[in-house]
């Protein structure tokens, strides 16, 4: 149980995390992208740019380029024109962006920098690592834009994502948590009732066993029948636990049924008369309503088992001089079974659990009956496999089943 649910944990935050680092990785690059080619565009512009005086980029009033405002673009850098001598040496420095930071020692040092060590004439580079991005003009200028604003812009928006990742993986951790707990409860409650019913089975099969070999012995010493006949007990005992037990895995086998269009009120009318001599020794009264000629899609040979455990259930829990009603009848588009019978109610707590496998009322395991409490657990089992739903309950005296097929 443990090794499945740290498979759901990890299967699910896996997939919750990846999605968070698409999305994530997706705006970084995208933001990066967008910022690398806005430089480009502006070297490339900037190139075509009417130089005026030597003071200052002019930025006329109403002039587009591209669609864009130049003057919009320009002001989120700081970009420097350089006149070069015919050789492609440094000549002078032509204008600039910001004349309150404009320091023209340091810009011709990072020009002369960019001329001896440059290979291409259009750069832009890392916007992380590379301070400046530069253009080699066809009219000989050197267009260089000051990318130290933006690298520390791009550092601080990396922070903020590697953060918000973080946040998102202690949210997707908490999420996890809860979301594997809520898948898990089913198969923890199926394992929690798999290891109730193994336990179970092996206390209803040990006991029966060692009666057979305590009454083998006894039986050895001094050659008394009654412990023949206590073995055969016990053997035919312990034969209708094993019966059961293979019924109630076969109806439990997710495997499909044959079925087809079958009176359902023969079926039921049929098991009914078996019964009649049983309930007759019993000294309980039978009343029974038949609708004729429902029909249901169905397999035959489950619902008369169904019948048969439904019924039998019945007399067992009847009172003596007690009554059993058993009706059968359509009501709109819904086919309704219902068996009642005078007898000790279900408390409301138990209405759900009669249907559990080795579940008893009285909590006992009574050695006068032959009752293992196998029986319901096969009737819902195959009450489910024909689309149906079935209850129990008490009221007025009488424990009433009912089991409603809706069709079509």
């Amino acid at each position: 149980m443990k090794k499945l649910r740290n498979k759901v944990f990890f299967t699910i935050f896996t997939i919750m995390t990846l999605f968070v680092l698409i999305i994530t990785t997706t705006m970084i690059v995208r933001n990066y992208v967008e910022k690398k080619e806005s430089i480009t565009e502006i070297l490339t512009n900037a190139a075509r740019m009417p130089n005026k005086n030597k003071d200052k980029i002019d930025f006329p009033s109403n002039e587009k380029i591209n669609g864009q405002d130049t003057r919009r673009i320009y002001l989120d850098f700081m970009i420097y024109t350089i006149i070069l001598d015919r050789n492609g040496n440094f000549g002078e420095i032509i204008n600039h962006t910001n004349n309150d930071e404009f320091d023209s020692y340091k810009i011709e040092t990072i020009a002369n920098d960019i001329i001896d060590k440059h290979i291409e004439d259009f750069f832009v580079g890392n916007l992380f690592i590379d301070n400046y991005a530069y253009f080699f003009t066809p009219n000989n200028t050197l267009i260089i834009i000051d990318n130290t604003n933006l690298n520390k812009i791009l550092v601080n928006e990396l922070i903020i994502y590697l953060m918000t990742i973080i946040l998102c993986e202690i949210i997707i951790l908490i999420i996890t948590y809860i979301i594997t707990k809520w898948i898990t409860i089913p198969v923890k409650k199926s394992f929690e009732q798999q290891k109730i019913f193994v336990a179970d089975a092996s206390h209803e099969l040990k006991t029966p066993l060692s009666v057979i070999l305590a009454s083998a012995d006894a039986y050895l010493s001094d050659k008394n029948d009654k412990w023949v006949y206590n073995m055969k007990n016990e053997s035919e005992r312990m034969t209708k636990l094993v019966k059961e037990l293979l019924d109630l895995a076969k109806t439990e086998e997710d495997i499909e049924i044959m079925m087809q269009e079958t009176n359902l009120s023969d079926i039921v009318e049929g098991t009914i008369l078996t019964f009649e001599s049983l309930f007759y020794e019993n000294h309980i009264e039978l009343k029974y309503e038949i609708e004729p000629n429902i029909e249901i899609l169905c397999n035959e040979d489950l619902i008369s088992e169904l019948m048969y455990i439904l019924i039998d259930n019945s007399i067992k829990h009847c009172d003596k001089v007690g009554k059993v009603f058993i009706n059968l009848f359509k009501n709109n588009k819904q086919v309704i079974l219902e068996i009642k019978n005078t007898g000790l109610p279900i408390s409301k707590e138990n209405e759900s659990k009669i249907f559990e496998r080795f579940y008893k009322m009285d909590s006992s395991r009574n050695r006068n009956s032959d009752n293992y409490g196998l029986g319901l657990a096969i009737a819902k089992n195959i009450v489910e496999k024909h689309n149906g739903s079935i209850s129990a309950h008490s009221n007025d005296g009488y424990t009433i089943f009912k089991i409603i097929w809706n069709q079509k």
